[in-house]
């Protein structure tokens, strides 16, 4: 983990693994080494797991039972959920182990299914059980992730994300438990990874503060040759709400096992950048992989390489943040300038980045929340200054800052402003040489 941080922006939590004795110190040890890094905590989200059981080996054409209950000694399958028989139809395929293992329903009734293995795998307890094109009918939060956001607010987690969200009222429902916990700085990340959530897409990324491509369930619930075309239309929505976006899943699988990613691994993480994302989240090479840290250097080497080429839609939003952000990032790279903001909130920064800025950005802020915060937004380097009086202090201390690190150098041209917005009759816009 030491040297894992030294090249990443944020880690993230599983909270479907694992307990909060597991995850504190895991955290802790991460802050120990680097005490600025963004916190993702990742919620199960509401879904059907396997229960207690012997692991069930099945070849292609085996027949095997799935009966409610919460253990097997490995006659069945014991699903302790009643949603799943109710959800269930003929015909309908269940997909397992990430999408190694699919099962048909033959037959089904309130609380017992016979399913035949249309490709070979092991059933084993504890192992997520996905209907191929239906999302559960299931409460988005249930006690298990109550007590995980309750963690989250505890260790100050900067994001948590809401897993098999379907809709625009689950992102509420969540954010709604965080202000009752006390977390209202926490931000809310929308994982699109199910039918419900493909359909209802814009709704859900709009009421959202990030959204990630979830590709591993995408997987599950569509068939693959859609997945690039559904990854293209998330990245695109978000664009056009104005919300940051991540990629995740399988972006280096081969680096599980092996030191070097495979040439298509290379291209998908290229189209990924070139699409705009704001970042790329390793799961499985990086948590249980022979080679994590080769791993976080080939995708910062791949990354950087093609991020400078990257051009989004600069159509203006409707708001005046959004209209001054645009005017500086184009005014910063008409002239060459380095662009330089001091911020209280973040909200005018986050706008900046939306525009992809091709110009060194940089901004200060006081507030360490927000500063990791700001570690997963595109194209900004945000850095940490004491508490100043009023904005102009805050900028000048970021420049100061900035010079005294090496960032900001004799002869630079620099565009010098601030994140207010309410009180723009007196906004000020400063072009200076160094």
């Amino acid at each position: 983990m030491r040297e894992l941080i030294r090249y990443v922006d944020g880690i993230r939590i599983n909270f479907s693994h694992g307990n909060a004795e597991e995850w504190k110190s895991r955290i802790l040890n991460a802050r120990g080494f680097r005490g600025d890094i963004a916190m993702l905590g990742d919620l199960r989200g509401p879904g059907v797991r396997t229960g207690s059981m012997k692991p069930i080996t099945l070849n292609v054409g085996d027949s095997v039972e799935f009966r409610l209950d919460d253990k097997s000694d490995g006659g069945f399958v014991p699903i302790p959920s009643p949603s799943f028989f109710r959800v269930i139809t003929i015909d309908d395929v269940i997909v397992m182990n990430d999408g190694r293992l699919r099962l048909r329903v033959d037959k089904v009734s309130a609380n017992n299914a016979v399913l035949t293995a249309l490709t070979a795998g092991t059933i084993s307890q504890e192992k997520a059980v996905v209907i191929k094109g239906k999302d559960y009918p299931l409460p988005i939060l249930d006690d298990y992730d109550r007590e995980a956001l309750k963690f989250a607010v505890e260790v100050g987690m900067d994001y948590v994300g809401i897993s098999h969200v379907r809709s625009s009222d689950d992102v509420e429902e969540v954010r709604t438990e965080l202000r009752r916990l006390g977390g209202d700085w926490v931000k809310l990340v929308a994982k699109i990874e199910g039918p419900d959530a493909v359909r209802n897409m814009k709704d859900v990324i709009c009421a959202s503060d990030y959204v990630m491509v979830a590709r591993g369930d995408l997987g599950m619930h569509f068939d693959l040759e859609e997945i690039p075309r559904i990854q293209s239309s998330i990245i695109r929505e978000a664009q056009k709400c104005g919300v940051p976006t991540m990629v995740a899943t399988q972006l280096l699988e081969s680096m599980i096992e092996q030191p070097v990613p495979t040439r298509a691994e290379v291209v998908d993480i290229t189209n990924a950048v070139m699409e705009g994302v704001d970042s790329l989240l390793l799961t499985g090479e990086t948590a249980v992989g022979k080679y994590p840290v080769e791993a976080v250097q080939w995708l910062r080497r791949v990354a950087s390489e093609y991020e400078d080429e990257v051009h989004v839609d600069r159509s203006v939003m409707a708001n005046l943040t959004d209209r001054l952000a645009l005017g500086i990032v184009q005014l910063a790279e008409d002239i060459g300038a380095k662009i330089v903001i001091y911020s209280r909130g973040g909200r005018f920064v986050e706008a900046i980045s939306r525009y992809r800025p091709r110009v060194p950005t940089y901004v200060g802020v006081s507030d360490e929340r927000i500063l990791k915060r700001l570690r997963l937004y595109w194209g900004v380097e945000p850095i940490l200054i004491g508490n100043v009086r009023d904005y102009d202090e805050g900028e000048r201390e970021t420049l100061n800052q900035l010079i005294r690190s090496g960032l900001i150098a004799k002869g630079d041209l620099v565009l010098l402003t601030h994140g207010v917005i309410d009180t723009y009759n007196d906004y000020s816009i400063r072009i200076l040489r160094v």
